[in-house]
């Protein structure tokens, strides 16, 4: 069998004060914005060719960061509870702050922007709260989980938000008042959560070391499958179409799990693990327009995957913890960032598109 071909040749790199904890790009791929555990945020501009520390060093961390879907508003927050926001003005133009924002006294580390439209959400203690940017300000109306908000995800066109806490999951329409939100009922904690692409599948990483799989966007039974190593920490979808349904990849102690639906119902989702790692799996990331995936772990390296679940590359770091990945949206640039604060900017030759073959099965079940 040939060797796959070699994917990356050349990488950037540069370097923080402290852990790199999110990164974000912008929709055009010019911005890309990094927060970190000391209170940093870095904003780096490639069009113009320079960087800018939009926060400097602090007592507590920044936890989550992101641009707005037209690339109007950059946030960050985190440890303090301050929602944190500024306008930009394109690339070469300072950004300006807006004044930070309490939400409660609580930790933000949840908070996503809608896709395609002007709403930010944030989980703030058991709510989740809702910026406006066309408003520029909070919405009054707010949700109330039974516990801690853990993560949140948009539908892919907007019209639809999970927000997941310790035994349930939360689901409405945030542009429609009318219709009654939806609980889903868990038996832990989601620690994951993430839409498919047509918005008709919702998956939850859980502290019990389950997958929930809900079909029909939420109004379906859903579905458990258990067998990880350890607490489903992070998951992602592909944005390529599948047989039936897109790939997904979970992340489980030092393995990624790559599961292919090959039949109807809940028995018909067939896993592949993917053992390489010698530390934790921190990261998953599918490229956009690719179903290539990257794995980052704790021992300091990045695996490359193809739809098939084959390792097509290895990439190393400087021997640190690589703990978050973020692909530029052409899907031919892939950032990582270190535990130390080192961070790496990979370009990538994307491989010919692969169809998946039936996954072996594992030690997964229903």
């Amino acid at each position: 069998m040939a060797a796959p071909p070699t994917l990356v040749q050349e990488r950037l790199c540069g370097a923080c004060s402290h852990a790199i904890t999110a990164q974000a790009w912008s929709a055009d791929g010019e911005l890309l914005a990094m927060a970190t555990a000391g209170g940093e945020l870095l904003l780096i501009d490639f069009r113009a060719g320079c960087e800018e520390w939009l926060r400097g060093e602090r007592d507590c961390s920044l936890d989550v960061a992101g641009f707005s879907a037209d690339d109007r508003f950059l946030m960050a927050a985190g440890q303090d509870g301050k929602l944190l926001l500024w306008e930009l003005g394109g690339s070469g133009v300072r950004p300006i702050a807006f004044d930070p924002l309490p939400l409660g006294g609580h930790w933000l580390d949840a908070a996503a922007w809608q896709p395609q439209g002007s709403l930010l959400a944030v989980g703030a203690g058991k709510q989740v709260r809702l910026w406006d940017g066309a408003s520029r300000s909070l919405r009054p109306e707010s949700q109330e989980l039974k516990g801690t908000v853990l993560a949140l995800a948009w539908s892919r066109d907007g019209r639809r938000l999970a927000a997941v806490c310790h035994g349930e999951v939360l689901l409405w329409s945030p542009d429609d008042p009318v219709q009654a939100p939806q609980r889903c009922a868990t038996g832990s904690a989601g620690l994951s959560l993430g839409w498919s692409g047509q918005g008709n599948l919702l998956a939850s990483g859980q502290l019990d070391g389950s997958l929930m799989l809900w079909p029909d966007g939420g109004a379906g039974r859903g579905w458990q499958f258990r067998g990880f190593p350890g607490k489903a920490r992070a998951l992602t979808w592909c944005d390529q179409p599948g047989r039936l349904a897109p790939l997904l990849a979970v992340a489980s102690a030092d393995i990624a799990v790559l599961w292919s639906q090959q039949d109807r119902g809940a028995k018909g989702w067939k896993p592949e693990p993917l053992v390489l790692h010698e530390g934790r799996v921190h990261a998953v990331a599918f490229a956009p327009g690719s179903s290539l995936l990257a794995t980052a772990s704790g021992d300091g390296t990045v695996g490359l995957w193809d739809g098939r679940g084959r390792l097509q590359q290895l990439l190393e770091g400087d021997g640190q913890a690589i703990t978050s990945l973020s692909w530029r949206p052409d899907g031919r640039h892939l950032v990582a960032g270190g535990e130390q604060g080192q961070w790496w900017l990979w370009p990538v030759t994307l491989p010919p598109s692969v169809r998946s073959r039936p996954p072996s099965p594992g030690g997964f079940a229903p």
